[in-house]
């Protein structure tokens, strides 16, 4: 946790990069096993774990704002 007053920059810079890197490992996969309409799916489902998971992470950076103040 960071000293500083405000949302915690390097945890929500961490969880940003890891949902990224594990979003699109997930889309090259769907890429490579589904094809058409399968894949649109696919992708559009990941999309929106990788989403929400980023909401996710940004409530507990400013969760942890909170706590500290």
């Amino acid at each position: 946790m960071s000293s500083e007053p405000g949302i915690d920059t390097g945890r929500f810079g961490r969880i940003l990069a890891l949902v990224g890197f594990v979003t699109t490992v997930f889309l090259f996969l769907t890429a490579q096993r589904l094809s058409g309409d399968a894949f649109q799916v696919g992708a559009v489902a990941i999309g929106m774990v990788g989403l929400v998971t980023a909401i996710i992470g940004f409530l507990v950076a400013a969760g942890s704002a909170v706590d500290a103040s």
